[in-house]
């Protein structure tokens, strides 16, 4: 009996180590999720920025060819960001996709 009551207490320190590891896993795992999320919102920022720039950089552009590239270019930064793992669609927006999920609402939007 008296052999045991060590073991039983090697496996409680275990089992505690265990616990605060996973508090450790738990808390790094909702930074990362933030860290993602605001790396989004700045590449949707910066992608507006550039459109916003290049409006000012080359002003002789035609209204039709501003209209086929501003429909181009929103479609390609969403798709950007669903392929970053991210929701595009407006239920879900900016929500962390599970890997290998797929999202129809986000694919209606990506594929119209």
């Amino acid at each position: 009996m008296t052999n045991k009551l060590p073991f039983f207490e090697n496996l409680s320190e275990l089992e505690e180590r265990l616990v605060a590891t996973l508090t450790q896993v738990s808390d790094i795992k909702s930074n990362y999720q933030k860290i993602l999320s605001e790396n989004t919102s700045l590449r949707l920022e910066n992608a507006r920025l550039r459109d916003r720039l290049a409006e000012f950089s080359e002003p002789h552009i035609t209204e039709s060819k501003n209209e086929k590239s501003s429909k181009k270019v929103p479609m390609s930064n969403l798709q950007e960001i669903y392929e970053d793992g991210f929701h595009v669609c407006r239920d879900f927006y900016g929500q962390r996709l599970e890997p290998g999920e797929t999202c129809l609402y986000c694919a209606e939007i990506l594929y119209r």
